[in-house]
């Protein structure tokens, strides 16, 4: 870094940093993360430029860094970190360091430590419990020659960083390009638009070097026109890992990629990522499959019983903690370690080529999974000993077989304890599980009692229809298998790489643009279809816009009794009292005939805040007995804009006392659109998604307004607001005011470049900021800040998060001259999680 402190060493969406910049705040991390005794770092972060300082902080300071995946739940995470107990938590909540303050805080030389491990990575295990991969500085060392044995790196190079950091294959990405002064761009593989982006990235940022797994570059290279192509071929080196990497690829690589080098590389996680290598342009043409080579330097392998096994320089130091299983992985063979890798190869002119797996260990999108982990999650989950239950691996998918009755929302139920690529593809439902003479369970038997997917009797009346042929057409190619009509593509295999194959195809076929289509929301091919064919309705007509422009919507008069009221909280009067007019205008797209204007008042009138006003003093919300204010109109396109008419209409009937939002239901001869227009006050931005999920029926309206402004009220207890207020008795509001009043302008905008935009430490930036240009600019002493909280959930877990209205809560802060800001704004936060709400950060 020294060499070459002012090139850019990464390069990302959000900020670039120089090797300068990447050495300081590394040494930031280090020396930050050297104030605590434990030597476990686990990390738990968003996919950005900012892991790269945090990884190379964990390394100077000598501890040892474990990533746990940033999309996971807490059922997959505290697992792991109750493996290291007094370890070190890095996130974007309740984190051990604040990362942000630690990059920002002023740079001090570092005195680096050593230590034997560099990182411990968890695979799946076969009961469920993940185990740590240990992986030394030695072995470290030795993947990153190895890497620029194959694929060198210049000052001109640059990787690119897009495997989750779970997956090994990120450490090659994270230090590759450290090699001769290259760079490299952060960008993730999760992105929804990365398959979109990929090609662009690659000129945009001079990308040389990529990683990725076969299933990701077969369907890049599927969906790229000529020039993405040609845009993928300036590639130097493309390092494909993870899974086997079938002959239908090659030869798709081989029509496509002229260039680039492409190179089949093979590793366990505990032979520290790659263990062999192949240019996969070489590959005989009698094998009929892609070899997996030679071995790397460093690297010993040896075949018993045609299983490989793998010894040398990559060989970890076993599993954390978990004697028993090392000594049954790790054996010591003529004095030298070797790893039974369970793959069964074999060796064909003098090339390795892998065959098949030893154990029922797969690997799904280049990520390494247990079937035996997956089942036991599963069955923990389920909590039914009175069913059976088997995972299988088939045709690229995970089918997960089950007796009993059958449970409708069952992938739901999983999605909220599983990380999402180990939940299966399909669910198939069965009264029992065929044996084979042995008494286990006969897999095939299961998988060719699986029945064709049905056909709905409608198919045949719609082979005339362009768009619905075309989305069949498309999906049952992807799907590779018949598709009825009615049929639930989630339900029968379509995955997220699926799904998102389906998208592009569908893009690139009808020429247009899905990025507002949820899979979710139109899982059928006859949804899908509805959906295309509403997007290329004509434009409005003159007559749709005159009934607008003749105000033919109009407000219901507030002439109702009052049934009862409830407190306004703090943001309901400071939107009013101050005239913000801020209105929250929207539409739900509710397609054709799928829910009627009675079902849609019915669901309306049962939320509280859309029977509310507010009282004239601005103090409580009256709930009346009135009937919703939603209008209905058949127009020639449902989806034109009308929401200034919205919006002035909410206006005028806040200023007279009215309710607080308007709904509109359009309909013409295609769908059905619910426009809205819904003052801040009752709802925000986050109520919005609850309002569509509500209305879609996804879920039910849960607790009412002002049962959650109640439950806020009762837990503010006057004794502990008291204790709360004597931190600002010494404050004196009169000076504040008068340094307000001489200020020629009472509101000034500023722009702020955060380090990280998790809340706490983008309001830790503020106040740092306040205290430079408000405190020390007019001596002030101190000023109370009124800070903004999303609150959702109460400690006793009642659930706030579906409720429709404004969930915002005031927390105040004590800025001073000499406090310390994190630490400080910590205690406030630790003091209402403890006696009040559990916050969202």
């Amino acid at each position: 870094m020294i060499k070459h402190p002012q090139r850019i060493a990464v390069f990302s969406e959000n900020r670039n940093l120089t090797y300068e910049e990447l050495d300081k705040l590394s040494d930031n991390i280090a020396n930050k993360l050297l104030e605590f005794n434990s030597d476990y770092v686990v990390v738990n972060y968003p996919h950005t430029y900012e892991l790269l300082p945090i990884v190379y902080g964990i390394l100077k300071a000598g501890k040892i860094y474990i990533p746990v995946d940033n999309t996971s739940p807490l059922t997959e995470i505290e697992p792991i970190r109750k493996k290291f107990k007094d370890s070190i938590y890095i996130s974007e909540n309740a984190s051990d360091l604040a990362v942000s303050k630690a990059l920002g805080m002023e740079h001090r030389l570092l005195d680096y430590s050593e230590n034997e491990l560099a990182y411990i990575i968890h695979t799946s295990g076969t009961t469920g419990v993940p185990k740590g991969v240990c992986v030394t500085k030695n072995n470290l060392n030795y993947i990153l020659e190895a890497c620029q044995y194959i694929a060198p790196v210049s000052s001109r190079d640059c990787y690119l960083f897009s495997t989750r950091d779970t997956f090994d294959v990120s450490i090659t990405e994270i230090f590759g390009f450290l090699y001769n002064g290259g760079s490299v761009c952060v960008y993730s593989a999760k992105n929804k638009d990365f398959y979109k982006e990929f090609p662009d990235l690659i000129e945009k940022f001079g990308i040389t070097h990529v990683a990725l797994s076969p299933s990701v570059l077969g369907l890049l290279l599927k969906l790229a026109d000529q020039e993405d192509l040609r845009k993928i071929d300036k590639l130097k080196y493309l390092l494909v890992a993870g899974e086997e990497f079938k002959y239908e690829l090659l030869k798709l690589v081989l029509k496509d990629l002229k260039k680039v080098n492409v190179y089949n590389v093979y590793g366990p996680t505990e032979t520290t990522v790659y263990a062999t290598y192949f240019n996969v342009r070489n590959t005989p043409k009698k094998l009929q499959k892609v070899p997996i080579g030679e071995n790397l330097p460093g690297v010993k392998t040896m075949l018993v019983k045609d299983e490989l096994l793998i010894g040398g320089k990559g060989v970890s130091a076993g599993y954390f903690n978990n004697a028993e299983q090392t000594d049954q992985k790790f054996e010591k063979i003529d004095g030298e370690v070797f790893y039974h890798t369970g793959d069964i190869v074999e060796k064909q002119d003098s090339l390795l080529v892998y065959r098949d797996r030893k154990d029922s260990q797969v690997q799904i999108h280049g990520i390494r999974v247990e079937l035996g982990d997956i089942r036991a999650n599963i069955s923990n989950i389920i909590d039914d000993p009175t069913r059976d239950i088997e995972v299988v691996f088939y045709s690229d998918s995970l089918i997960l077989f089950y007796t009993g009755t059958k449970i409708s929302d069952l992938r739901t139920m999983l999605e909220k304890h599983m990380v999402s690529y180990k939940i299966p593809s399909k669910y198939i439902n069965v009264k029992g599980f065929p044996l084979t003479s042995s008494g286990k369970v006969d897999r095939k038997k299961l998988l060719s009692g699986m029945k064709e997917s049905s056909i709905s009797s409608n198919d045949s009346k719609k082979s005339g229809i362009g768009i619905y042929n075309t989305v069949k057409h498309i999906a049952e190619s992807v799907m590779n298998q018949t598709v009825g009509s009615e049929e639930n593509l989630l339900d029968i295999g379509l995955d997220s790489l699926r799904s998102v194959e389906l998208v592009l195809e569908l893009e690139k076929r009808l020429n247009i643009d899905l990025s507002a289509f949820n899979i979710y929301m139109s899982p059928t091919v006859d949804k899908i279809a509805s959906f295309i064919e509403n997007m290329t309705t004509s434009p409005a007509s003159k007559a749709d816009k005159e009934l607008f422009r003749e105000n033919e919507i109009k407000n219901i008069p507030i002439t109702r009794k009052v049934e009862y009221t409830y407190p306004a909280f703090f943001y309901a009067r400071i939107y009013n009292s101050l005239g913000f007019n801020s209105q929250l205008t929207g539409k739900i797209y509710l397609g054709k005939d799928s829910i009627s204007y009675e079902e849609i008042y019915h669901k309306l009138s049962k939320v509280e805040v859309f029977k509310s006003v507010l009282s004239e003093d601005l103090n409580t919300f009256k709930v009346l007995d009135t009937p919703v204010n939603i209008s209905k109109y058949e127009v020639a396109d449902a989806r034109i804009d009308i929401s200034k008419t919205l919006s002035d209409l909410v206006k005028t009937s806040i200023e007279n006392g009215g309710l607080l939002y308007k709904f509109v239901l359009l309909e013409d001869e295609n769908e059905s659109v619910l426009h809205y227009s819904i003052d801040h006050s009752i709802c925000d931005s986050s109520s919005l998604d609850a309002l569509e999920r509500y209305i879609l029926g996804i879920y039910d309206s849960s607790q009412t307004y002002s049962s959650y402004i109640e439950e806020v009220y009762s837990r503010n207890h006057l004794e502990e607001i008291l204790k709360e207020m004597a931190k600002f008795e010494q404050q004196d509001d009169r000076k504040v005011a008068e340094t307000f009043k001489r200020l020629e302008d009472r509101v000034n905008f500023v722009s702020l470049t955060y380090l990280n935009n998790d809340t706490k430490n983008v309001y830790a930036e503020i106040l740092l900021y306040l205290r430079d240009k408000l405190l020390n600019k007019f001596a002030l002493n101190n000023v109370k800040v009124n800070l903004i909280y999303n609150i959702r959930k109460f400690q006793e877990k009642l659930d706030f998060t579906t409720t429709i209205g404004d969930l915002h809560l005031g927390l105040t802060y004590s800025l001073t001259t000499d406090d310390d800001i994190d630490e400080q704004l910590t205690e406030t936060i630790a003091f209402y999680q403890k006696t009040c709400l559990t916050l969202k950060l």
